[in-house]
């Protein structure tokens, strides 16, 4: 009983791939439901659909050519981008667009600074990083593809 329980506690991943499978399905669907609702930037606010003109103002502040064309992508890859991930579908295209997205915020619009209002960002950045370089796992639609290409193959 302690050998299992020292195991559970102490010996990584060798031979649980589920449950690696199922924390990269709790990861996913977390970052990208948060993406897609918490910032707000594409649902409708005060009766306006996509960026509001306060972040539209923040683009621009940050040397962006076209700053409603930023402002646009960057709402549009958080609110769709988290629709991808927390289905588990293009997930590291999605990923990457946000890890993207994150690090301008973090780090240019934050100027690398780590706490207070750059926490969010640093923590989505970290997140969707994670996604990027881990992949979206077994339980999701990509994960389902894969598989389906290796019996077709």
């Amino acid at each position: 009983m302690l050998k299992k329980i020292a195991a559970f506690h102490f010996s990584g991943i060798q031979n649980n791939a589920r449950t690696v499978d199922i924390g990269l399905l709790i990861l996913r669907f977390i970052t990208g439901l948060a993406l897609a609702t918490v910032f707000e930037k594409f649902l409708p606010r005060e009766g306006i659909w996509g960026p509001q003109q306060w972040f539209i103002d923040d683009v621009a502040a940050m040397g962006f050519p076209l700053p409603v064309l930023f402002a646009w992508a960057a709402a549009l890859s958080e609110f769709f981008g988290g629709i991808l991930l927390m289905i588990g579908f293009a997930s590291r295209s999605a990923a990457l667009l946000n890890v993207v997205v994150t690090f301008t915020a973090a780090f240019v619009y934050h100027d690398g600074a780590v706490a207070q209002g750059a926490l969010t960002a640093t923590v989505f950045l970290t997140m969707t990083s994670s996604i990027l370089v881990a992949g979206p796992g077994k339980f999701s639609i990509d994960g389902l593809l894969a598989a389906r290409s290796q019996h077709v193959l």
